[in-house]
């Protein structure tokens, strides 16, 4: 899974947001009844493309001064307005099957073609009639209001394609639709609730008219739901999809679960190596110095040195999972030097290492040829052993907010999902439940395959 993430996974952890309504549940849960008619992402309308006449057949006409017939990029439009106003209105009736969404989209392409265009001599509206009521959400004065930068059009230039969108999060569309002129407390899902609050028909309309002779090209006029289930686990607060951060986070938590057990094995066979076959002072020295980090308090002393990076301007440079990485195996290598030294000293008075030096072998060629192979089972079952603590203790650092927010890990998530729960009062099963699991399952499984290789490579275990 680690390997394939860009292939099983096609959003970015951090970055892709509000792909579904915040908090969406996965879409297998709909099989529940409390989530089985929650909306799912979706656009509801039908021939947008208007390029046939089997596109034009899914929507109703209303003209005045006006001829239009698909092309290849829209439904260009010819408004004859000389002595009138011309106007094109285009209706589509459809059925709603699911509960309201929290959020929708109605959008449509504007694209002048012979001339530049005033937003006041040419006006786009979007009407939706639903349960008796018509809700005005588009008019130029939301998609032509300065206050609002990202939406603003002074005039349509010949030539570009205007995208005109009226989303029920903002608060001018939902002043239009409701006929105030000062904020109202419609909540954060309330003109969703009013308008899709189904299963129901509702009719979306859209109106297009000009007070010039001009012609223009109209393009794919739909409304996107945007629903609350969503892939194979749901998204986070922020509409970011679950399943892409599971998958990224295994390969952050692997990744540090491996290279800090590496390096604890690495550091570790060679204090046991040299520590049991020099013996004397050095092993003195080098088991004191062992001694001496055990004794260390490993959850403060760790605390208090990410503590220190994060404040300092290390942090800009140095990954925080690499300082946890190397901290891990700073801290992990103890236990695994003296079982190597122990082995070791066994080792070096063999008969076949006393015959390797009695023919003048040095000490560099019989540790690497004859105690290095023999002590390599040891090696295999610890760095085994030593991988389910790593991935648990990163796990356990990111929890408390010591990870790199800009790098998704299963801690991370896990720690994301609780203070949701802490500040949103949502129990999110479905975000908190896959990397704690996850955690238990890949630790367990690293856990008995050292057990394993313990028990087929260790001389003390393996059966004559």
């Amino acid at each position: 899974m680690a390997i394939s993430a860009p292939l099983i996974a096609h959003h970015d952890p951090i970055y892709d947001q509000n792909l579904a309504s915040p908090l969406s549940v996965p879409e297998w849960a709909r099989v529940f009844p409390e989530y089985a008619n929650l909306p799912l992402n979706a656009y509801l309308l039908g021939g947008t493309a208007l390029t046939s006449s089997g596109d034009l057949s899914y929507w109703k006409f209303s003209t005045s001064n006006v001829t239009f017939s698909p092309s290849s990029e829209g439904l260009l439009v010819k408004f004859n307005a000389i002595n009138s106003t011309a106007t094109l209105k285009m209706s589509q009736t459809m059925y709603y099957p699911w509960a309201a969404p929290c959020r929708f989209i109605a959008s449509i392409g504007f694209s002048p073609r012979n001339q530049s265009l005033s937003t006041t001599n040419t006006t786009i509206n979007i009407y939706i009639t639903s349960g008796g009521n018509t809700y005005h959400i588009l008019d130029p004065s939301v998609y032509a209001d300065p206050s609002d930068a990202a939406e603003y059009y002074a005039n349509f230039t010949a030539g570009q394609t205007y995208a005109l969108l009226a989303d029920s999060k903002n608060v001018f569309v939902n002043l239009l639709a409701t006929g105030n002129t000062i904020p109202t407390n419609l909540g954060g899902c309330g003109l969703p609730n009013a308008i899709l609050d189904g299963p129901r028909n509702i009719t979306v309309s859209y109106v297009i008219s000009s007070s010039v002779p001009t012609s223009a090209v109209i393009s794919n006029p739909d409304v996107y739901v945007v629903g609350s289930a969503y892939g194979l686990l749901g998204t986070d607060d922020l509409g970011r999809d679950i399943w892409s951060q599971f998958v990224y986070g295994s390969r952050i938590s692997l990744a540090v679960g491996l290279s800090a057990s590496l390096i604890a094995v690495v550091i570790g066979t060679l204090v046991g190596l040299v520590a049991g076959y020099i013996g004397g002072m050095v092993d003195e020295g080098l088991m004191r110095f062992t001694d001496f980090m055990l004794t260390l308090p490993f959850l403060p002393l760790v605390l208090i040195i990410l503590t220190i990076v994060q404040v300092s301007r290390i942090v800009l440079t140095i990954s925080t999972e690499f300082v946890i990485l190397i901290l891990i195996a700073v801290f992990s290598w103890q236990g695994i030097g003296r079982i190597i030294r122990s082995q070791v000293l066994i080792l070096k008075h063999r008969q076949f290492v006393e015959a390797s030096r009695s023919l003048g072998a040095g000490s560099g060629h019989i540790i690497r040829k004859h105690i290095l192979p023999n002590v390599m089972g040891l090696v295999y079952a610890n760095m085994a052993l030593t991988v389910p603590g790593a991935i648990l203790t990163e796990a356990a650092l990111t929890f408390l907010g010591f990870g790199d927010p800009s790098i998704v890990s299963w801690g991370t998530v896990v720690a994301d999902a609780t203070s949701s729960i802490s500040s949103l009062h949502a129990f999110v099963w479905w975000w908190f439940l896959p990397p704690g699991i996850a955690i238990a399952a890949i630790s367990m499984a690293f856990v008995l395959v050292g057990f394993s290789l313990d028990a087929i490579l260790n001389p003390r275990f393996r059966k004559r």
